[in-house]
């Protein structure tokens, strides 16, 4: 009998190992079912986790002993100091954020919902700091994945690269709240951080979330396949995507983070004709439109704009997002927060006279007490919160 339990212990620990880690398998071994409370806690991928802690500027929680190497050198200690400032300053606008959402944003069955977000980039702070409550999560913009630095195989001479990358790519979204596209194109494509992954993995690391796992995801292989071919017509951009799930350390479940990179333009979109449904598909939808270069305002997304009007019951925007014109009439009800400003340069052809006079009616606007958008010094923003009204059918 007991040569018989020890081979189930050791099936046990193979197995294990490989979704647990050694620290908690050695827990549940060595105290049998009394240590099963251990697996109340979400499972995680304890490599994905520490990296994204260490670029976060945190010390790896669970301890990760091949990344003890870096963290006595004085390259991390600064780095962990200017994150750790940096941090600090967002973390109080984020507070602010969060107290005003649990004011003004009220959502039924939000566990059980999806949320868009069009032309996000890696702006996974703002999105969890407004709907942090959502299952599911649809990003997509031009930005490529790409994947975790492997920190096994970095230098600490690469390590210095690497952290002086990380600070770039995170520096406006820090200050500004929210990124400069031109200059994405620059800081998400240098040997050390590849594409969005390791900013919206370094991202949950600071909103203290475990990476359950992150997995490249491809809607349409057949599409794939073909439009890989050399001699066959295809799109300028391939579609890219992965899939992160993600884990509260204090809670049970995960939730999931879907991205995205494709060009979004309805002429492109005719090579994936099935894409926007597929983003639509779990109605009623919650959507986030900030920063998004007035887009939604050009024929040239129609097709994006129709989607986010059909599939969502709730949109919380800045000015360049969905033109006020197509909110201000049934099924919509709108609430207006802060200010209007006219567009930045050079998007002077975005200016909305309709918007410009509903701001002006003081009656109808409420206070915004943080940055959302391109207007964010000086208590300049301003936001727009629609809801459809539900059928009484």
């Amino acid at each position: 009998m007991a040569y018989l339990m020890n081979i189930k212990a050791f099936l046990c620990f193979k197995y294990l190992r490989l979704r647990l880690g050694v620290g908690v398998i050695a827990a549940l071994l060595l105290f049998g079912s009394e240590a099963r409370s251990v697996t109340n806690e979400p499972e995680f991928n304890r490599r994905a986790t520490a990296t994204a802690q260490l670029l976060a500027g945190i010390t790896p929680n669970p301890p990760e002993p091949a990344f003890n190497k870096f963290l006595e050198l004085d390259v991390w200690k600064e780095h962990q100091k200017w994150m750790s400032s940096q941090w600090a300053q967002v973390r109080g606008r984020l507070n602010v954020m969060e107290n005003w959402r649990d004011h003004e944003i009220k959502i039924a069955g939000a566990q059980k919902k999806t949320m868009v977000y069009p032309f996000s980039g890696p702006d996974f702070i703002n999105a969890y700091a407004l709907f942090p409550d959502h299952s599911r999560y649809v990003f997509f913009s031009l930005e490529r994945p790409g994947s975790l630095p492997d920190m096994e195989s970095v230098t600490p001479g690469q390590f210095v690269k690497l952290l002086t990358d990380v600070r770039s790519a995170f520096r406006d979204i820090f200050e500004r709240n929210y990124f400069i596209t031109s200059y994405m194109s620059k800081q998400l494509t240098t040997p050390w951080v590849r594409g969005a992954v390791p900013v919206m993995a370094t991202m949950m690391a600071l909103m203290n979330r475990r990476i359950v796992r992150i997995e490249p995801l491809d809607l349409f292989p057949e599409l794939t396949k073909a439009y890989d071919t050399l001699d066959g017509k295809r799109p300028r951009m391939l579609l890219r995507g992965v899939r992160i799930d993600f884990a509260n350390p204090a809670t049970a479940g995960a939730q999931q983070l879907y991205y995205f990179s494709l060009d979004a333009t309805d002429k492109a979109l005719e090579y994936y004709p099935d894409f926007l449904n597929w983003v639509g598909q779990h109605k009623p939808s919650t959507a986030l439109l900030k920063s998004a270069s007035y887009l939604l305002h050009d024929e040239q997304f129609a097709k994006t704009r129709a989607m986010v009007l059909e599939s969502s019951d709730i949109l919380v925007q800045d000015d360049t997002g969905i033109p006020y014109r197509y909110l201000n009439q049934t099924p919509w009800q709108v609430k207006l927060y802060g200010k209007y400003q006219k567009p930045i340069r050079p998007m002077g052809y975005a200016y909305q006279k309709d918007l410009d006079t509903a701001f002006k009616d003081k009656t109808a606007t409420a206070d915004l007490p943080f940055p959302f958008g391109y207007h964010w010094r000086g208590s300049q923003s301003g936001l727009i919160l629609a809801n459809k009204e539900r059928s009484s059918n």
